[in-house]
């Protein structure tokens, strides 16, 4: 087991977890998205693809937060 993380490395941890779900919620929302002021577009698969940016953004803001928290590996590493 990996010792705790530092206090400023759980902050950041925890910042990263946190915009990572507000990014999910706020896009699920409709608050941002693909093209908020352009015309829809005209097929669902359009519509995916332009919600992927944003997603992966999310996705790799909460990975790195889930990084940070687990912390260092210390002297396990071989």
């Amino acid at each position: 087991m990996s010792p705790p993380a530092p206090p400023s490395r759980r902050i950041a941890g925890w910042t990263c977890v946190a915009m990572g779900f507000a990014l999910v919620v706020l896009l699920g929302l409709g608050v941002i998205g693909p093209g908020t002021g352009d015309p829809p577009p005209a097929s669902l698969g359009a519509a995916l693809m332009g919600l992927v940016p944003t997603l992966a953004l999310a996705v790799v803001a909460f990975v790195a937060g889930l990084l940070l928290l687990r912390g260092g590996r210390g002297s396990t590493r071989r």
